[in-house]
């Protein structure tokens, strides 16, 4: 599978859990074309990424602060290789199925599987022009920046086995926090000295928890405090 095959879905992280009862009888099924299966009758996903809310106190001197704030800020993401071409064949051989027998896994014909792979290719590169366009300093809690990663992993791409498992010794996850944001009207929960302050940053993680990130964080900084904790998605 090619670095570069990221599905539109695959961003997204799963929403609070909800209480479900049981109808008192089954519901009716709405009248549809003849021959297409609804939605529901397609096979579910093995189960939900394992996505993890979590929220990064630090606080400590004015001065320290500032130099942390600003070291923090980029535009959140790992600068991984490109590849359309690629892409577009990657989506092509998952719709023709491991036999190319001229029928795609769902039925699609071979020009309807080329299809479906150029528009999967669009998609690809509208995403990663709108990523390349994000501002310098749009994400406030940038692992990338504050512990890079080497180019000779980058240049590996995301799915190669030794860049998962350099992301996973540096940061303890293998891609880059989502939805990260400053938490204002957050504190440090205690009494901070004059000429101290403090900051909560809030995102998502998925597969793991960025410990080391923090701990490399409390060997840079020695000034400063850093509490990690995790949130309920629940």
């Amino acid at each position: 599978m090619s670095e570069n095959l990221r599905l539109p879905w695959a961003d997204l992280f799963p929403a609070p859990a909800q209480a479900e009862e049981a109808p008192a009888s089954p519901p009716r099924r709405a009248p549809g074309r003849r021959g297409r299966r609804p939605l529901s009758a397609w096979p579910s996903p093995s189960g939900p990424p394992a996505w993890q809310a979590w929220r990064l106190l630090v606080y400590g001197p004015d001065a320290a602060m500032d130099d942390f704030v600003a070291q923090a800020a980029g535009p959140g993401l790992i600068p991984w290789p490109f590849d359309a071409e690629r892409v577009e064949e990657d989506v092509f051989a998952l719709a023709i199925g491991p036999h190319g027998s001229g029928r795609g896994a769902r039925g699609l014909s071979v020009e309807g599987c080329r299809i479906l792979a150029r528009q999967f290719r669009a998609a690809a590169e509208t995403r990663h022009a709108r990523l390349t366009l994000r501002a310098a300093d749009s994400c406030p809690l940038d692992f990338h920046r504050l512990v890079p990663v080497p180019e000779r992993i980058v240049s590996l791409g995301a799915t190669h086995p030794d860049a998962r498992a350099w992301l996973r010794a540096n940061w303890g996850i293998v891609e880059a926090p989502v939805q990260v944001r400053i938490l204002p009207g957050l504190k440090a929960g205690r009494r901070l000295p004059r000429g101290h302050r403090a900051t909560v940053y809030g995102f998502f993680a998925r597969n793991g928890a960025p410990d080391p990130v923090i701990r490399r964080l409390e060997e840079h900084y020695p000034a400063l405090v850093f509490r990690l904790t995790e949130r309920s998605l629940a």
